[in-house]
């Protein structure tokens, strides 16, 4: 039988793919959760003094500044706390979207991306009490590769693992937002309940 543990954490590297894809198609052009990737491009955008380029990005990394802060303080222990504040949030995102028909206009969207962020980095807290990197697995291919090389005992599958449901929550979302862009915000909900349940059914902590 798959560890819970393994489920949930899947489960959400798969939900913050299909966030950031939402985010960098509809929001703007900023992640939700690749701090450095948001950081290059404002860097980018004050080389080149493209104001729209910058703001979606600040926006980004102050946002997930902001859930990652929010939780630590608010969440000192346990993880469906922390999932369901994070579903609250992705919730209100997939609303706000269906309300305005798929069309939040750039103040809309720039709010949309915080609340996205502040999602992303919230889940960054639950993760880091999982074990697992669900939003920045940069490290994660890292290490994992410098274990490959050097031969030492690592968490390769882990990594992998994580790496792979990334993509494919991504993958999934461009998907959907073919067949319908109103509905691409439900695929993190979705998966992000796949998480919740599991954990709560299975008493993970």
């Amino acid at each position: 039988m798959v560890k819970a543990e393994v489920v949930v954490a899947t489960a959400l590297a798969a939900c913050a793919g299909a966030v950031d894809l939402f985010a960098l198609s509809e929001l703007g052009g900023a992640f939700a959760s690749v701090v450095t990737g948001n950081l290059v491009n404002t860097g980018f955008g004050l080389g080149t003094a493209d104001v729209a380029r910058i703001v979606p990005s600040v926006t980004a990394v102050a946002a997930f500044g902001v859930g990652v802060v929010a939780w630590t303080l608010v969440w000192r222990r346990g993880l469906l706390g922390p999932l369901c504040a994070e579903l609250v949030l992705l919730l209100g995102v997939l609303a706000w979207w269906v309300a305005t028909g798929a069309a939040p206009g750039h103040a809309g969207s720039l709010v949309l991306l915080a609340l996205a962020a502040i999602a992303m980095g919230g889940q960054s807290i639950a993760a880091l009490r999982l074990g697992a990197a669900t939003t920045y697995l940069t490290g994660a291919l890292t290490n994992a590769l410098h274990d490959l090389v050097s031969g030492r005992a690592g968490s390769r599958r882990a990594a992998v693992r994580q790496l792979l449901a990334l993509v494919l929550g991504a993958l999934a979302a461009a998907g959907l937002r073919t067949l319908s862009r109103t509905a691409l915000p439900a695929l993190p909900v979705a998966l992000l309940l796949v998480a919740i349940i599991t954990a709560r059914r299975r008493r993970v902590s």
